[in-house]
C-alpha cells in the first residue's frame, strides 16, 4: 500500500512538472492550428520574430516586447518579398496575450489597430 501511494505521489509531481508555462513560448518555432494557415512558420528567439510564408516565400520580420510574462508587443520592421502595398506595415503593432495552454498549443488574443481575435498556435520545436 505504502508503495502504490508513493508511486501516485511521484506520478502526480511529474505530471505538475511537465505542464508548460508562457515563458516555455517566449522561444522556438510555432505553427498555427488553423489547416489553412499550415504554410506559415513562426520563429521567435531573443526579441525577434520571422513570419514565412512558405507558398509566397514573403517574410515579415518583428521585434517582440515582452510586457510581462504572458503578454507581448510585436512592432513590424521590415517585410522582405512582398509587393510594396505591405510597406505601410512597418513600425505597426500587434499586442498579443496568451490566455490558454494546452501541452505544446496555446491561444493568444490578438489585438490590432482594427481588430481583436483569438488565434490557436502550436509549438513545433524549442529553442
Amino acid at each position: 500500500m505504502k508503495q502504490l501511494l508513493f508511486t501516485l505521489l511521484t506520478l502526480s509531481i511529474l505530471a505538475c512538472s511537465n505542464k508548460k508555462t508562457c515563458s516555455d513560448f517566449h522561444e522556438g518555432k510555432f505553427g498555427f492550428t488553423d489547416p489553412d494557415l499550415a504554410h506559415i512558420e513562426i520563429t521567435r528567439e531573443s526579441g525577434s520574430q520571422i513570419e514565412v510564408n512558405t507558398k509566397t516565400n514573403m517574410e515579415a520580420h518583428t521585434e517582440i516586447n515582452w510586457i510581462n510574462d504572458c503578454s507581448y508587443e510585436l512592432t513590424y520592421v521590415d517585410i522582405k518579398n512582398a509587393p510594396k502595398e505591405f510597406d505601410f506595415m512597418i513600425g505597426k503593432k500587434i499586442k498579443g496575450e496568451i490566455i490558454e495552454m494546452n501541452g505544446n498549443n496555446f491561444t493568444c488574443e490578438v489585438i490590432t489597430e482594427s481588430t481583436k481575435d483569438s488565434v490557436e498556435y502550436k509549438l513545433l520545436t524549442e529553442n
